[in-house]
């Protein structure tokens, strides 16, 4: 190679690597605003799409990693873009419901039917863990199985989730008001479906995705002072 083709080739390689790292950085950025956005917007009648720009800003800057490349930051970012597509549909889903565990547990910190209806819910979700996964069909206020072997004594697992079920009703309508009533029938509904709260199951999803966004600004890092401009 001449010396003028070898010179031509090594400033192409660094214009490359800066329009990677621009991107890289735009990637970066728009995954802090969409942090942000989650931390601080939260779905309701007047605002029911609040992370709908951060994720288009996150869309747009992979769109720019996905011209880049190389394949291995490509895979980071899609990562990253996945898992907060998943948390973004958590949090329009389950608004309303989050809503109304934090009602629940910012009052239970000073009022005491507060803490007793909370505690109640964890009952119910405490019986669901410790129910075998074939055996949850039959976890249910309106089983007749269940009612029957409550009534007749017996410590069968629905027997032991109906009881739990029915104190956790009356505790969650009986906290004076705190709670409109499809409010109480939404924490019932969750409690009984899910061993873990909408509250914690978010921390759940959020933590993917600060795992993955956390893995590509690793992988970028890594390309960009790790490898080095094949000049043949």
């Amino acid at each position: 190679m001449t010396t003028a083709r070898f010179q031509y080739a090594g400033a192409l390689e660094q214009q490359n690597r800066i329009a990677q790292r621009t991107a890289y950085v735009g990637f970066i950025a728009a995954t802090h605003g969409f942090r942000q956005t989650v931390r601080s917007e939260v779905p309701g009648r007047t605002n029911p799409d609040p992370l709908r720009e951060a994720q288009r800003a996150l869309r747009d800057a992979y769109i720019a990693v996905e011209l880049e490349g190389p394949p291995s930051v490509l895979t980071a970012a899609d990562a990253v873009v996945a898992t907060g597509g998943a948390l973004a549909q958590f949090i329009y889903n389950d608004a309303e419901l989050m809503e109304a565990w934090r009602t629940l547990h910012n009052a239970a910190r000073t009022q005491e039917r507060a803490t007793t209806a909370l505690q109640a819910l964890r009952d119910v979700q405490r019986v669901l863990a410790q129910t075998q996964p074939d055996e949850r069909g039959a976890l249910s206020n309106r089983n007749d199985q269940a009612r029957q072997d409550h009534e007749n004594g017996l410590q069968t697992p629905a027997a032991r989730w109906f009881a739990a079920y029915q104190e956790a009703r009356q505790a969650v309508y009986d906290t004076g008001g705190l709670l409109t009533d499809d409010q109480a029938e939404e924490l019932l509904l969750d409690a009984s479906l899910f061993p873990q709260n909408a509250l914690e199951r978010v921390l759940h999803v959020t933590s993917e995705f600060e795992e993955t966004a956390a893995r590509f600004v690793q992988v970028a890092r890594i390309y960009l002072n790790d490898t080095q401009p094949e000049i043949t």
